[in-house]
């Protein structure tokens, strides 16, 4: 049996069209379907039937299919296995990841991997904790950044930093003046924070509910994607109360996990919150374990567990 022919007939199941499928091949369409025609001659069945334009697989095509895919990807890994021994491991990583760690430690990590592997190609896919993970359970990361709800049995995640909580002030607000603040101190104040969409406006609800429970004058807006926007929102109110007369912008605080990029907005200030765990927020590492991965993707989860996981002691020094 023909290893191109196998990997033509995994084409055309996938795209379901000739046109496409011997685009993506390289190669004329008379060519694939020859090549096809053959492999069911030699099988003595129909692998795909017709519907409308398209093609489709028959129910013995569908079964095949799943044989040869798993078969390719057995070879495949065995090729980047033997490239690996040779200091030539190449291959194709698609990761999704929170905005707060794409500035500085994902590309210190892939910096730092690539000066081994120099053929290992990655994409990088910004999102939120919760579409990531869902992007994990349907394949369309090989590896995740971002917050872990542990209850999700099918993934793995891997503790690999902490992050801090920070009051956002612009350098005008009387807490500029501190270099430490408690919850206490933002009593009274417009407390901007995460859209409850997400696990960390969830966390911070949790927080923030319990601390001012029973303050009326202290009101918290759930409402921001990510730490860039809502530092765009702090500067743009801050030149509102300017424009109006004020000089200081006094009620609006933000409530983030630090984030290192905060520190280009020069006209803001972080400010540690010594009341609040240093570990509030942990990002993991997560990948699907029931997902095939190929080796490159292998290595690199291993590069990560090896490298950056953190212990228990780590997550709460």
């Amino acid at each position: 049996m023909n290893l191109m022919h196998l990997r033509y007939f995994c084409k055309l199941a996938e795209t379901e069209n000739y046109t496409i499928a011997s685009s993506e091949l390289y190669i004329s369409q008379p060519g694939l379907s020859g090549a096809i025609a053959s492999l069911e001659q030699e099988l003595g069945l129909k692998l795909f039937e017709k519907k409308g334009r398209n093609i489709r697989l028959t129910k013995y095509g569908k079964e095949f299919y799943e044989y040869v895919k798993r078969s390719m990807e057995v070879l495949d890994n065995g090729v980047a296995v033997m490239h690996e021994y040779g200091g030539k491991l190449s291959g194709h990583i698609d990761i999704g990841a929170i905005t707060t760690i794409q500035s500085s430690f994902l590309p210190k990590v892939i910096l730092e991997f690539r000066s081994m592997y120099e053929n290992i190609h990655f994409q990088i896919y910004q999102g939120q904790s919760e579409g990531i993970l869902k992007g994990l359970m349907k394949g369309n990361y090989d590896i995740g950044f971002c917050t872990f709800n542990e209850e999700v049995d099918e993934l793995k995640g891997i503790p690999i930093l902490t992050q801090e909580v920070v009051a956002l002030v612009p350098k005008t607000h009387p807490l500029a003046l501190k270099e430490l603040v408690t919850l206490e101190d933002l009593a009274g104040s417009r407390i901007l924070t995460y859209s409850l969409t997400q696990q960390i406006g969830l966390q911070f609800k949790r927080l923030l509910e319990q601390k001012f429970r029973n303050s009326s004058d202290t009101r918290i807006i759930y409402e921001y994607p990510n730490e860039l926007y809502l530092a765009g929102v702090l500067m743009e109110h801050q030149e509102d109360v300017r424009a109006l007369g004020g000089d200081r912008c006094q009620d609006a605080v933000g409530l983030i996990a630090n984030a290192p990029y905060m520190d280009t907005f020069t006209g803001l200030k972080t400010i540690p919150v010594e009341d609040v765990p240093t570990d509030f927020r942990t990002v993991y590492m997560i990948y699907n374990e029931k997902s095939f991965h190929t080796h490159s993707v292998d290595v690199f989860i291993r590069f990560i567990e090896s490298e950056y996981a953190l212990t228990y002691k780590d997550r709460n020094k």
